[in-house]
Order: C-alpha cells, then structure tokens, then sequence
C-alpha cells in the first residue's frame, strides 16, 4: 500500500488536505482556509515573544516599540495624505482659473463654452440656443484651445 505525502501530516490537517480535490464552492475554501490556519497555529505563531533568559536584563528602548507605528504614519503620509492634498490643490487651482470662453467638460461629460463666471455658479453654453447654469463642482476639466472637439453630425435616410 502506498502512503501519500498527504497522509503523514500530524492531526487533522492531513485529513483536510486529502479532502481538498473536493471542495466545489468558495465558502468551502474559505472555511478550509480557516480551519487549516487554527490547525497549523504551532508554525504561524511561532514569531511570538519568547520569555527573557536574563531577568535582570534591562527592557529593550522605547523608540523599539514606537518605530513600526511612526514608519507606518509615515507610509501612510506619502502613499494617501501628501498625493490627495496636492491633488486637491491642482483642482482647486483649476476651478480658481475659469474664464469666460473657455471650453470645460462637465462631470455629466457634456462639453460646453463658459458664457459668464460668478463666485460659484458658471453660465454655460451648450449650443447657439441653449443657455444654463452650472456649478463650479460640476466641472470635470478645462480643455486646452487647440483641442479639437467633434462636432456630432446628423445623417438624413
């Protein structure tokens, strides 16, 4: 009789392993997942604090226990806080610099001529005949001059 690798694993884990080619559902791997981490603990949480050999020995300094919470605030700070701020400032700078005339795209992605600008609303133009009025929230971007726009054509049959 031949004996699978499977099979000399201690407890029950061998036992779940050898029944892994019949899981057919994803709450069935989650389940197995969870239950091969409470078995396999006696590894997972082997980087757990040992006794100190030497109890006269002086405890380890304060910065130790502080670094891992600053480095992260740190990380945290460079990866979301400073690139949201600065984007943030890049369109408040945009909305700041609406003038009339310019052509922007609404965040309803409609591109329209700015025909008059007042403190928080923006008078805009979507064709010769019709006029409204737009927050200056609802501005998505300020196209540049030369940027061609398509100008939608109507086919007759």
């Amino acid at each position: 009789m031949k004996i699978s690798p499977v099979n000399r694993l201690p407890c029950r884990l061998g036992n779940l392993l050898a029944g892994m080619k019949t899981l057919k559902s994803l709450s069935n791997l989650l389940l197995f997942s969870i239950v091969l981490l409470t078995q396999a603990n006696h590894s997972l949480w082997a980087m757990a604090s040992r006794p100190n050999p030497d109890p006269s020995a002086p405890p380890p300094p304060a910065w130790v226990q502080w670094f891992p919470i600053l480095f992260m605030v740190v990380v945290f700070y460079f990866l979301l806080i400073r690139p949201q701020s600065k984007q943030r400032k890049e369109r408040e700078n945009l909305l700041s610099n609406i003038k009339k005339g310019d052509r922007i795209v609404t965040q309803g992605g409609l591109i329209v001529t700015v025909v008059n600008v007042s403190a928080d609303v923006l008078d805009i133009k979507l064709n010769d005949e019709t006029k409204a009025k737009l927050k200056r929230s609802g501005v998505q971007e300020v196209l540049k001059p030369e940027t061609p726009v398509i100008e939608p054509v109507l086919v007759e049959k």
